[in-house]
């Protein structure tokens, strides 16, 4: 207990002078060893507990700042110190690949054909041209006999690809012919419109009008704006109706259209967005004005028979008063022209087939793939048999 209490006599001692100990040890000499350590000790904590209480504020902020500021300029100098080590560590360890690169050279002969000149780093040859020379030695050598050894053998892709080929080019003919027989209808549509010309109004033609009861009997709604119409102008209504919405969405293209024959597109060129309008000639609603009907005009619809075929007979009504065929030449130009367009899709897409497999064809041929590739046959005296193409 003794030594523990000097123990803590001496370590509180710290904070007093020595003429101060002196003083307190001379004036207690009386006192016991337990009771001198026990009163020393409560004398050191009461000068503690007066000079904190008597320090300013400020120079505890300042002590306390200064720790902080202290430890963030230790965090900072150690970050940098560290990545300054890193890029020192870097740039050795490149300088030392480098070195071992140089140490690990060895110069070798080049492999250029008649040449002695020793090969450059990091390349088989001293210079380009041996490259070149030896490339050129390989394939004079080794191209006449891999062309025979290919020409021998036959190739079930490139018999394949030949069958499809064929395919292709029948499509492409059968495609150029429906055009043509398009082309066809167009001019036999033109001339029922001219037939319809020169033919007068006939008052006992049926003209599509019904009677009010029947009028009253069924209901119709606009397909496209759901509104309710009389089956007299139904027809009217929706083609209106249908032009008034399809003008709102614009269809266009940077190219105009070149093809054989007439264009079936519009074309108009917009200058504001610089674009070609890309509709239908006869349905464009912004560009394509319809042509004022005159009074004495006739219909010159082709009439069906009872299994929906046209015969000679056209109608005869007047073409402002016929509902039953309203807008029929403009709809059926339109379902040929829409045929035409369908048509020059399929042949587009088939010429880009066609391409995709020359290209498949040379390059199986080609030099590249003949170096590269070796077909052996290990049975010569058993040929090999094309499979029939899977349908």
């Amino acid at each position: 207990m003794l030594t523990k209490s000097a123990g803590n006599s001496l370590e509180d001692s710290s904070t007093l002078t020595d003429s101060e100990i002196n003083e307190y040890l001379s004036a207690n000499s009386s006192l016991d060893m337990e009771q001198i350590v026990s009163n020393f000790s409560a004398k050191v904590k009461e000068k503690r507990q007066g000079s904190a209480d008597y320090m300013p504020s400020s120079s505890k902020k300042n002590k306390s700042g200064t720790g902080k500021k202290d430890k963030k300029q230790r965090k900072k100098i150690a970050s940098n110190n560290g990545s300054k080590g890193v890029n020192k560590r870097r740039h050795t360890d490149t300088s030392m690949d480098r070195s071992h690169e140089k140490e690990d050279y060895i110069p070798q002969q080049c492999y250029g054909p008649g040449c002695i000149q020793a090969n450059r780093q990091g390349s088989k040859y001293c210079s380009d041209e041996c490259g070149m020379k030896l490339a050129q030695r390989r394939i004079v050598e080794f191209l006449p006999q891999r062309i025979q050894q290919w020409n021998a053998s036959p190739c079930v892709a490139e018999e394949r690809n030949k069958k499809s080929l064929e395919g292709i080019r029948k499509q492409q003919i059968e495609a150029r012919q429906k055009l043509l027989e398009l082309d066809l209808k167009h001019k036999a549509l033109d001339k029922i419109v001219e037939k319809g010309k020169n033919v007068t109004i006939s008052q006992d033609q049926d003209t599509g009008d019904t009677d009010e009861a029947d009028v009253t009997e069924f209901g119709y709604y606009c397909v496209t704006c759901g509104s309710e119409i009389t089956a007299k102008g139904a027809l009217r209504h929706m083609e209106k109706c249908f032009a008034k919405y399809e003008s709102q969405t614009s269809f266009g293209s940077i190219f105009k259209t070149r093809i054989e024959g007439n264009s079936m597109f519009c074309d108009f060129y917009n200058l504001q967005h610089k674009t070609y309008c890309k509709r239908l000639k006869v349905l464009c609603p912004d560009h394509a004005k319809e042509p004022k009907v005159g009074g004495h005009e006739v219909c010159g619809c082709p009439i069906l028979n009872d299994d929906f075929e046209e015969t000679t007979e056209i109608c005869r009504a007047a073409k402002r008063k016929c509902n039953k065929h309203y807008c029929w030449e403009k709809l059926r130009r339109a379902e040929i022209d829409m045929e035409r367009v369908r048509q020059w899709q399929k042949i587009e897409e088939l010429v880009e087939q066609e391409r995709i497999i020359k290209v498949a064809m040379s390059n199986r041929a080609g030099v590249v793939g003949l170096m590269l590739h070796q077909t052996i046959d290990h049975e010569p005296h058993r040929p090999m048999k094309v499979p029939e193409p899977v349908t």
